[in-house]
C-alpha cells in the first residue's frame, strides 16, 4: 500500500510536474520559434527598405546631378541655337530645369547683341578720325548703342520631352516669352549694319566669335554635345519695338515706340520664314490691329532687309485721337516686301468722316482703296495712289506722309504732302464734313486739282491745313433762300427780264463758278473767281471765312442787258442816256460791285467810286 501509495504519490507528484513541463513546453518552448521567424522577416524587410532608400537617394542624386549638368548643357545649346540664328553674341543670365512630366525649363535675362562686325565697326569709328566731322559725343553714343544688346527678354519658359537622345533633336511644342524689347538704331546709322564680305573683319578681338564658349560656360560643358533644339511655336506677351532717333546737341529726341499685346511665331523648322500672328494697339489713331503673315529668313546685321509678308485688319480706329478730324475707321489689306520697303494694298471705310467740331450727323461716308510703300522702321509712307469715295465724290490722292523731323529738324508729328484730284464730285460732300450746319450752303457738281499740305504742329487740322489749287463748280444752287433769290434777280435782270423776277422759281436758276483757290488759317482765298449765271457774269476776288461763313469780295458784275433794260419800266427809260457809260468789256452793263456779310445774309452793293472807269478789274490783287 505504501508502495502503491508511494507510487501513487509519485504519480500525483509527477503529474503536476509533467503537466507543468508540458504547459511550459507549450507556453514557453513553442512560441520562441515563430518569434525567431518574424525577426528574420523584419530584418529582411529592413534591409530591403534600406536598399530601396539608398537606391532612391542614389537615383535622386543622379537625377539632381543630371539636372545640374543638364541646365548648363541646355543653356549652352539654347545660346548656340540663337547665335547661329542671329549670327551675333547672345547671353542668358540663368536657366532653371525641373522634372515634372518631362523637362520644364525657365530662363531669365536673355540678351542678343548686334553682329560682331557691327560692333567692330563701332569700336573702329570711336578710335579712328572721323571724315564726316561728327562730334566725339555722337561717335561715342553710336559705339555705345552698337555694343549694347538690341534684343532683350525678361523671361521665357517651355516644356520638353524627358527623352533626350543624341541622334534626335529636342522638340519643344511652345516657348512662352514675356517682356521683349527690340531696339533699332537711328535711321542714318543703320547702313553700317550691312554685313561686309568677311563677316569677321580684321582686328576683331579674340573670343568674340559666337563659336567661342560664352561667359560663365565651363569647358567641361562644351564636351557634352546636346542635340539640336526644334521649336514649333513661340508665344510672346508685352513686346516693345523701340526705334531710336538721331540725337542733336541740346535736344533729347524721344524714340518711336510700338507696343504689342500678343505675338505668336511659328518657325518652319528649316531655317526659312517664320509665321506670325500679332495683336497690337495702335497709338494714333487708337485702334486694334490684327495681322497674320510671315517674315524672314533673318538677314544678319541688317534688320531693314528683313523680308515680311502678311494680311492685316484695323478695327474701330478712333480718328478723334488725331487732332482736327473725327470718325471711326476700319481697314483691311495685304503687304509684302522688306522691313524698310513694304508695299501695301488695302481698303478703308469710315462711315462718319468729318472735321472736328462738326456734329456726327454731318459726317460723310469715306471709303478708299490704296497702294502704299511704307518704311516699317520709321513709319514713313508714300501713297501711290489712294482712290477714294467721299459720299458721291471721287478723290484720287498721291503723295507722302513722313515724320516731321525728316523735314523740319526737331519738329514733332508728321508732314503730309499730297496731290489731290477730284474728277467727279459734289461740293456738298466737301462742305458737309467741314461745316456744322444742317445743310451745306451750296450744292453742285465739283471738279478740282489741289496741293494738299498738312504741316506738323500740335494744332487742329482745321487750323494748319493748306490747299492750293483750282476748281470748277457747275449746276450750283445756294441753300440760302435770300442768296438764291438775289442770284435769280441777277440772272433775270442781266437778261433784260426784270418783270419775270416774281414769277420765276429761284431754284431753277443754276450757277457756275471756277477759279484758283488757296486755303489756310481757316480762310478760303479766291484770287480770280469767275461766277456765271444766265445773263450775267461776276469776276471777283476775295476771302471766304470757313468758320463764320463771312464774305468779303470785290469785283465786276457784267450783264448782257444794258442798264435801262436791267431796270425796266419808266425808270429804265430815264436811264437810257447812262447806258453808254456802263457799256464796256463786251458787256451791256459793267458795274463794279462788292459782296459782304455772311453766307446766310449776303449784302451786295455797287462801288460808285469805280463806276464808269474803263480799266479792268485786277483779279490778282490782294483781297480787301
Amino acid at each position: 500500500m505504501d508502495e502503491v501509495g508511494a507510487g501513487a504519490g509519485n504519480e500525483s507528484e509527477k503529474a503536476p510536474g509533467i503537466e507543468t513541463r508540458t504547459e511550459e513546453k507549450f507556453e514557453t518552448g513553442m512560441p520562441p520559434q515563430p518569434k525567431r521567424k518574424l525577426g528574420r522577416l523584419s530584418k529582411w524587410l529592413l534591409w530591403i527598405g534600406a536598399v530601396i532608400l539608398v537606391l532612391a537617394v542614389a537615383v535622386g542624386g543622379v537625377i539632381a546631378y543630371l539636372l545640374h549638368r543638364a541646365e548648363p548643357m541646355l543653356r549652352a545649346s539654347l545660346i548656340d541655337t540663337l547665335q547661329k540664328r542671329f549670327q551675333a553674341h547672345v547671353e542668358l543670365d540663368n536657366l532653371h530645369v525641373s522634372v515634372v512630366d518631362g523637362f520644364w525649363i525657365e530662363g531669365r535675362g536673355l540678351r542678343i547683341w548686334l553682329p560682331d562686325w557691327v560692333q567692330a565697326q563701332s569700336v573702329s569709328a570711336d578710335v579712328t578720325p572721323d571724315p564726316t566731322g561728327k562730334s566725339d559725343t555722337t561717335r561715342t553714343a553710336q559705339a555705345k548703342r552698337h555694343t549694347e544688346p538690341w534684343i532683350m527678354v525678361d523671361r521665357l519658359w517651355f516644356h520638353a520631352s524627358g527623352r533626350i537622345l543624341p541622334s534626335k533633336p529636342i522638340e519643344i511644342s511652345v516657348i512662352h516669352v514675356e517682356g521683349v524689347r527690340l531696339v533699332l538704331p537711328p535711321k542714318d546709322e543703320r547702313p553700317t549694319m550691312s554685313m561686309p564680305g568677311n563677316p569677321k573683319p580684321a582686328g576683331l578681338a579674340a573670343g568674340s566669335s559666337s563659336s567661342q564658349p560664352q561667359q560663365g560656360q565651363s569647358s567641361e560643358t562644351s564636351l557634352f554635345k546636346m542635340p539640336p533644339i526644334v521649336v514649333r511655336r513661340i508665344e510672346c506677351q508685352n513686346a516693345t519695338l523701340l526705334i531710336e532717333r538721331k540725337q542733336e546737341p541740346g535736344k533729347n529726341k524721344v524714340p518711336l515706340e510700338f507696343e504689342f499685346a500678343r505675338v505668336t511665331l511659328t518657325p518652319d523648322g528649316h531655317g526659312g520664314p517664320i509665321a506670325f500672328d500679332v495683336d497690337m494697339t495702335n497709338a494714333r489713331p487708337v485702334g486694334r490691329i490684327h495681322s497674320k503673315g510671315r517674315f524672314g529668313p533673318w538677314v544678319a546685321g541688317d534688320p531693314r532687309a528683313l523680308p515680311v509678308e502678311g494680311d492685316y485688319s484695323f478695327d474701330h480706329a478712333d480718328l478723334g485721337t488725331i487732332k482736327g478730324i473725327e470718325g471711326t475707321l476700319s481697314s483691311t489689306g495685304h503687304y509684302a516686301g522688306t522691313l524698310s520697303h513694304i508695299e501695301a494694298d488695302g481698303t478703308t471705310r469710315t462711315p462718319d468722316f468729318r472735321l472736328e467740331r462738326v456734329h456726327k450727323a454731318n459726317g460723310v461716308s469715306l471709303t478708299t482703296r490704296f497702294h502704299a510703300i511704307v518704311d516699317g522702321t520709321n513709319g514713313n509712307t508714300w501713297l501711290q495712289p489712294v482712290d477714294g469715295m467721299l459720299g458721291h465724290t471721287h478723290i484720287v490722292a498721291k503723295g507722302r506722309v513722313v515724320r516731321a523731323d525728316d523735314v523740319i529738324p526737331g519738329a514733332k508729328g508728321h508732314d503730309i504732302v499730297l496731290d489731290v484730284t477730284v474728277d467727279r464730285g459734289r461740293i456738298e460732300d466737301i462742305l458737309q464734313i467741314a461745316a456744322d450746319t444742317e445743310k451745306p450752303f451750296v450744292t453742285g457738281n465739283l471738279t478740282l486739282k489741289t496741293k494738299y499740305h498738312q504741316p506738323p504742329g500740335d494744332v487742329s487740322v482745321w487750323d494748319k491745313l493748306l490747299l492750293d489749287g483750282e476748281f470748277h463748280l457747275s449746276n450750283a444752287r445756294f441753300s440760302s433762300e435770300s442768296m438764291q433769290g438775289k442770284i435769280e434777280q441777277l440772272s433775270l435782270r442781266g437778261q433784260g427780264k426784270p418783270n419775270e423776277v416774281k414769277s420765276t422759281d429761284p431754284a431753277s436758276v443754276l450757277s457756275e463758278m471756277q477759279g484758283h483757290f488757296k486755303l489756310g488759317d481757316g480762310k478760303l482765298q479766291l484770287p480770280d473767281l469767275d461766277y456765271q449765271v444766265p445773263g450775267a457774269e461776276i469776276v471777283a476776288h476775295g476771302v471766304y471765312g470757313l468758320q463764320g461763313g463771312t464774305l468779303d469780295f470785290v469785283g465786276d458784275a457784267r450783264l448782257d442787258a444794258s442798264l435801262s433794260q436791267v431796270v425796266g419800266g419808266w425808270k429804265g427809260i430815264l436811264l437810257k442816256p447812262v447806258d453808254r457809260y456802263l457799256r464796256k468789256n463786251g458787256a451791256g452793263t459793267d458795274v463794279p460791285i462788292h459782296v459782304e456779310g455772311t453766307r446766310k445774309d449776303p449784302k451786295f452793293g455797287v462801288d460808285f467810286g469805280r463806276l464808269g472807269k474803263t480799266e479792268k478789274t485786277d483779279s490778282t490783287s490782294d483781297p480787301k
